[in-house]
């Protein structure tokens, strides 16, 4: 059995393919591909805290990254005899945009999904939402609300399911569309958790540290 490892480079030879770390403050885990392939998010000490999704071979060797990814499990979606990778997509030090990103198989962007709300709504004991401008602590949100999920679901359509921190869970279609956003409950600061999808058609999601499945049945 051959064993790989993600090693350093130094950042002034440029190039080699960017500095990797593998921390255990991230979120990411590794990815099979329907190639052989694998993907990692990997830290680094530059790139704004962005990290990088880095993409191994079937022999282990570097086949590319795309320049987010430290705290991100993609989800992998099959079709037309291809495949696409689908990513949060988050811009933390300049507090935006928070993005979805779908990549192909080379990591080349083929669209985006931006989190565009700004109020922060809170759902009352009465099941009633109350929103603001600003969120409990005092922060306005002009750039939109951080993903707070570290892998998104995919169904077999292609239907994108990603949860962020203003208490939606959204469902993005092909080309980035949005279709439906579900309210849960704020989620400010939520752990990184996945999204999930069962056989018959209902969507799980851990917002502000309660499950939640909901969706029809077929």
């Amino acid at each position: 059995m051959q064993h790989h490892v993600l090693r350093r480079r130094r950042r002034s030879n440029t190039n080699l393919p960017p500095a990797l770390i593998v921390d255990d403050v991230s979120s990411s885990t590794p990815v099979a591909l329907p190639d052989g392939g694998v993907l990692y998010g990997a830290l680094d000490d530059y790139n704004f805290a962005r990290g990088h999704l880095v993409k191994l071979d079937k022999d282990g060797q570097f086949a590319g990254a795309y320049t987010f990814g430290w705290d991100s499990t993609p989800a992998v979606y099959e079709h037309d005899h291809t495949y696409s990778i689908v990513i949060k997509d988050n811009h933390y030090l300049s507090d935006g945009p928070f993005l979805l990103t779908q990549l192909s198989r080379d990591l080349e962007v083929e669209w985006t999904f931006r989190n565009t709300t700004t109020q922060a709504c809170v759902r009352q004991p009465d099941g009633s939402l109350v929103c603001s401008d600003t969120t409990a602590d005092g922060e306005t949100h002009e750039n939109g609300f951080e993903w707070c999920v570290n892998a998104p679901a995919v169904d077999a359509s292609g239907n994108v399911y990603a949860n962020a921190e203003d208490g939606y869970v959204y469902q993005i279609g092909q080309g980035g569309v949005l279709k439906t956003q579900t309210f849960l409950n704020q989620a400010l600061g939520a752990a990184y958790t996945p999204v999930a999808l069962d056989p018959r058609g209902r969507v799980y999601a851990l917002n502000n540290g309660e499950l939640t499945v909901f969706g029809r049945a077929h």
